[in-house]
Order: structure tokens, then C-alpha cells, then sequence
């Protein structure tokens, strides 16, 4: 799943912190009140055929979703919004200086999380220069979509509108996905679950639709996207491994901008860059433990979700059933039955 279109929950959180709710909740009423039906827009604004051809595409996935996926119900993509840009705000990560485990913030509904969003990019930066001062590694990637988990009628946007149809049917797929089971405080379980849900979703709908061609081009996307990510990952291992030998802060840092100079030529060569990792809109910048962070977050996990649709043999009802039962153990009992050689993460 790219990045850009990450399920947002910060909207959700409560007053734990007086500026951000303030920003959080009048950024999100401001899409939730410009929201539009789409069939009316249709009807009446007649919008050029590109855009026409699209809005009816969102609504064949959308009832797709709910009929054949067993996705929920509602008026969630069948409403659009308008907004200025090409993003709708941007995501914060952290990560101590020598650590590969992110910084967490918890809040009341959303849980513990791994990020904090912004729908002002100034704001974020400013965040992010506060984070960096107090020493942590940081990463600010936009994003273009978010998921209010059922709560509201959740938007197209415009700027769905400038992605192919197989990542607007991921978006619509995925969002639905995070509406139908959510696991407070384990972002990791929902992004490896959702990423799962969309793959496997867009691949049924195209199916459906008799457009083997663009099955063919979706497989080649994903693939080129997991090569990229079992780099990172590996990087990731390897970094960890580094962190926890006890070796002094010099050779740490020698060692970690050996292993990050290394993965950004890897990344940056023509055959090895996903196409979807996560962005920086467009300006440079240097890896980091930070920037690990999204890519742990929503692949980690995807092979054994992969792995679990699969035993289920492919029904999607039986396979929700299950990922339901380990949403529902406690953390670490459900990490074990994830990763059996799980360990318990420190939190900063």
C-alpha cells in the first residue's frame, strides 16, 4: 500500500494535546463538510469524461467491496470532496538515534500510533525540527487519504482522481478494510491485514471485470514493491542487530551510515525502486531509522496474512472470522502467534 494513502486515525484522538486536536479536527471538518454524492455530481456539475469515467469506477469498486469482499456498507467513496493540492497533509515518524522501534504517541480512540499527522506541512516541520532537536532520527512523508474508521461517510478526493485505477481501487479497498476490523494501538496488525485485503481485492475486482492485462500490471507493481521492500527489512535486521551489540556510539554511527549508504544506492537503482515506498514530496533527503518505520509498519506483516487468506482458501469471510480471534488476544500473546520469535518492543 503506498504510503500516501495511510490510514489517518488522528482525528480521532481526543485533546491530549490542545494545538494538534485543534488542527486535526478543523482540517477534517473541512473535508467532511465540502463532501458531495457522487451520483449527484453525475447528474448535475457534469464533469469532463476522465473525471466521469473515474467517479464511476469508485462507485463499481465501492459496491463491489460490500457485495463480493464482504466489505462494510455505508456511504463511505460514493461521497467526493475537493481539495487544494496533491496531498492532504503529512505524516511525522520518529525513531531514536540507534534504535530501529518508533516513537509512539497513544490517544484515546486511535491507540498507540506511529506517527502524528498534519493537514499543514508548516506545522509538520515544525514538529519534526522539535523531534530531531531532541535527537531522534525523523521522517516526513505526505499523505493523500484517510480512514475515520466508520465514524463518518469517509470522501473520494480530488486527488484520487489523479491515480490509475488499480491504486484507486486499492485505496477504496484498503480504507474499507481498516473500517471492517480495526485493532486499537497495533498499527502493524492493521496495515499487514489491510495491505492483504487490498492486494488480494483488486486482484478479485479486475477479475471480475475481465481485465487480465491489468491484473498482469498490478502483479508486476506489487512485485517490484516487495523487492524494494526485503531490502529495506533486511536493513532494518541488520541495523537492529547492530543497535543491540553494545558497541560504542562512534562505531554505531560508522556501522549505521555504512548500512544506509548502501540501501539508498540499492533503492535508487532503475530495477530495484518501488514504485510506492514511502515519499518525501519530492525533495532529498537521507535515510534514516525514521524512514524504516512505514515500510515495518504495512509490509512486515503481509506475508502472514497472505499466508492465512491462503489456508482459508481464499474466502474472505472465513479469513475476516480469523484475523478477528487475533485482534481480539492480547498484544504480546498475538505477536507470538505472528512472529514466534517475538520479543517485547521498548517504547520511547
Amino acid at each position: 500500500m503506498n504510503f500516501l494513502v495511510a490510514p489517518l486515525l488522528f482525528i480521532l484522538i481526543g485533546p491530549a494535546n490542545g494545538s494538534y486536536f485543534l488542527q486535526a479536527v478543523s482540517g477534517h471538518f473541512r473535508i467532511m463538510c465540502s463532501r458531495e454524492p457522487i451520483e449527484k455530481i453525475l447528474e448535475t456539475n457534469q464533469p469532463d469524461i476522465e473525471t466521469q469515467n473515474k467517479f464511476k469506477l469508485v462507485l463499481k469498486v465501492r459496491e463491489y467491496a460490500t457485495k463480493e469482499l464482504g466489505l462494510p456498507e455505508n456511504k463511505s467513496y460514493t461521497l467526493f470532496s475537493e481539495i487544494n493540492g496533491k496531498y492532504l497533509g503529512w505524516n511525522v515518524y520518529c525513531a531514536p538515534k540507534f534504535s530501529v522501534e518508533s516513537k509512539k504517541w497513544c490517544f484515546p480512540i486511535a491507540g498507540c500510533v506511529v506517527y502524528r499527522g498534519y493537514f499543514s506541512k508548516k506545522k509538520a516541520l515544525v514538529f519534526a525540527n522539535k523531534m530531531e532537536e531532541k535527537g531522534f532520527d525523523v521522517f516526513v512523508g505526505p499523505f493523500n487519504a484517510y480512514s475515520t474508521l466508520g465514524w463518518y461517510d469517509d470522501p473520494l478526493l480530488s486527488s484520487h482522481l489523479l491515480l490509475d485505477s488499480i491504486h484507486l481501487a486499492g485505496i477504496i479497498i484498503h480504507e474499507l478494510a481498516h473500517q471492517k476490523i480495526y485493532v486499537s494501538g497495533d498499527s502493524r496488525f492493521d496495515e499487514g491485514y489491510a495491505v492483504t485485503v487490498e492486494r488480494a481485492g483488486v486482484l478479485r475486482w479486475l477479475k471480475s471485470i475481465g481485465r487480465d492485462d491489468q491484473i498482469v500490471q498490478a502483479l508486476k507493481i506489487w512485485d517490484e514493491e516487495d523487492i524494494s521492500v526485503a531490502k529495506i527489512l533486511n536493513s532494518r535486521s541488520q541495523l537492529n542487530a547492530i543497535y543491540l551489540s553494545g558497541l560504542d556510539s562512534k562505531s554505531l554511527s560508522q556501522k549505521k551510515d555504512s548500512i544506509f549508504q548502501d540501501l539508498k544506492k540499492d533503492l535508487c537503482s532503475a530495477d530495484s525502486a518501488g514504485i510506492n515506498l514511502p515519499k518525501t514530496d519530492g525533495e532529498d533527503f537521507e535515510l534514516n531509522n525514521a524512514y524504516l518505520v512505514p515500510v515495518n509498519v504495512y509490509y512486515s506483516l503481509v506475508p502472514f496474512f497472505h499466508t492465512l487468506l491462503d489456508s482459508c482458501g481464499g474466502n474472505f469471510l472465513q479469513f475476516f472470522e480469523k484475523v478477528e480471534e487475533l485482534g481480539k488476544l492480547p498484544f504480546e500473546e498475538r505477536q507470538r502467534k505472528l512472529e514466534p520469535d517475538f520479543k517485547t518492543q521498548r517504547e520511547f
